[in-house]
């Protein structure tokens, strides 16, 4: 099925990671996720799920703009 419809292999690994990475990036609470996820800690999810890109640092950078204006 892939030859035919050009689409890359995914594990669902991968989709469970790219889930949480789009959601992490959209501003949801890391708690909220880490929840969602079924980890145990908040700093589970932290060190696997949290991968500085640079859409979640530019809003961070914007946040903190924010607060100091």
């Amino acid at each position: 099925m892939l030859a035919k419809t050009n689409l890359h292999h995914i594990t669902p690994h991968g989709l469970r990671h790219t889930h949480a990475i789009m959601v992490l990036e959209s501003g949801v609470d890391i708690k909220y996720v880490s929840t969602r996820l079924g980890h145990a800690t908040v700093n589970m999810t932290a060190d696997v799920y949290i991968h500085i890109t640079e859409k979640y640092d530019d809003r961070n950078v914007d946040k903190l703009d924010s607060y100091l204006n």
